[in-house]
């Protein structure tokens, strides 16, 4: 008697294989083919192949934009770069990003949105009346500042061990038997959803006017007034360090995460308003920084318009950088041909932008009850999207989709049977 032909199971190649192929097709088509199986939909949920798509969006630049407005008229396109808007009522204010999420500080809550999936969680913002203190008499309506609720000095980032993303605040009271400072920090881990305070407070005054900016697991912030340190929290850790500042700082300096490094970008005025934006990046053992752009602003900028600053965005395969001030304008700057040139003059600009899928939940499978203190969304109460929209998503045309599905899938099994 013959053997029995045996067929090949294809039990430890289909995961493999499914995220060859979704990693590559555009957003619609990703979310759709989350509905059509259990297995797909858990290769799509997981965190593994939420880090593995936010790495390959990285490849793509995108600006994410507040969605108030009538951008396609504003802002007409660029080869370089895809514009998406935010479609949410505080998409304006004040907020942090980190890996596509977006954190707005309310006033009274705490909302952390991903509008890729168009999920949303809201969280309590907790006593705001000690900072205020500190900053009262020094806050007037400049413009260009970025004052969040509070005047808390705010972070959001990603811890780079565990995949947590984290909300921080710190507080300056003062003392009522000294004229000293009594500092405060606390955090909030979007996975668990309660403030916590840290043992350990910051050892300085940071600048709460400007936004802090979180790389490779650490949330970094420019220190108030005299700008002799950059204060650094490792959100794993959960301790703060000092690192030293570039050779020159205004009080227009902005401090960002510029293609996964940290960069801060001032803006230096000579008597004779020569305005110049010089873009400094740190090395990654945090020792020495290093000048990476020098623009000449000159023929941009009236005499007058001193009181502006500016936030790097990306920059582009073709080696062009792209940049946005505090007065609703987008630039990009050719560095081999030293031209700047403005693509936009009235457009909200809120961060660099790459899609993330990861999903807003707790940590914990069952169904959670918050107090009253908390006021958190669990995810089965989570509004799907009337929060966050997005809109520039495509759905991709079929023979595309079938195309590009087939050719992985032969790339895949050509390589298999070399092996």
């Amino acid at each position: 008697m013959g053997k029995t032909e045996q067929k090949p199971s294809s039990i430890y190649i289909v995961p493999d294989l499914l995220e060859e192929i979704f990693i590559r097709l555009p957003l619609k088509p990703i979310l759709r083919f989350k509905t059509l199986s259990k297995q797909w939909r858990s290769v799509l949920e997981s965190r593994r192949f939420a880090e593995m798509r936010v790495r390959f969006q990285k490849n793509h630049r995108k600006i994410l934009v507040a969605g108030d407005q009538p951008t396609e008229s504003q802002f007409e396109g660029d080869e370089e770069v895809e514009v998406v808007s935010l479609h949410c009522d505080d998409a304006t204010r004040p907020s942090l990003t980190c890996d596509g999420l977006v954190c707005i500080p309310l006033q009274d809550s705490i909302n952390i949105l991903n509008p890729t999936t168009g999920e949303s969680l809201t969280f309590p913002s907790g006593s705001d009346s000690v900072t205020v203190s500190f900053y009262k008499g020094l806050f007037r309506n400049e413009y260009w500042y970025n004052i969040f609720p509070g005047h808390h000095a705010m972070g959001f980032g990603k811890d780079k061990v565990d995949g947590s993303y984290k909300v921080v605040r710190m507080f300056f009271n003062p003392s009522e038997s000294s004229s000293l400072y009594i500092f405060h920090c606390e955090i909030l881990d979007v996975n668990i959803g309660e403030w916590r305070k840290l043992v350990n407070p910051p050892p300085c005054i940071v600048e709460a006017r400007r936004k802090s900016a979180c790389v490779n697991g650490s949330i970094y912030w420019l220190i108030e007034f005299k700008m002799d340190w950059v204060l650094a929290l490792d959100l794993h850790t959960e301790e703060f360090r000092k690192l030293p500042p570039p050779p020159t700082s205004t009080f227009g300096d902005q401090v960002v995460n510029l293609e996964d490094r940290l960069a801060i970008a001032t803006k230096s005025t000579s008597f004779d308003f020569d305005f110049t934006l010089r873009i400094w990046c740190l090395d990654a053992q945090e020792e020495s920084w290093s000048k990476i752009y020098s623009i000449s602003l000159s023929h941009l900028l009236p005499l007058g318009e001193w009181k502006v600053w500016f936030r790097p965005l990306a920059v582009s395969k073709q080696g062009n950088l792209f940049f946005y001030d505090n007065r609703k304008r987008l630039y990009k700057y050719y560095p081999e041909k030293d031209k700047l040139c403005c693509l936009s003059s009235d457009i909200c600009v809120i961060s660099p932008f790459v899609e993330n899928l990861v999903r807003l939940r707790p940590l914990s499978s069952s169904p959670k009850t918050f107090g009253d203190r908390s006021g958190i969304h669990s995810p089965e109460h989570v509004p799907s999207s009337p929060i966050p929209k997005i809109f520039r998503l495509r759905i991709p045309n079929i023979f595309l989709t079938t195309a590009l599905v087939s050719l992985v899938m032969f790339r895949y099994f050509v390589v298999s049977s070399k092996s």
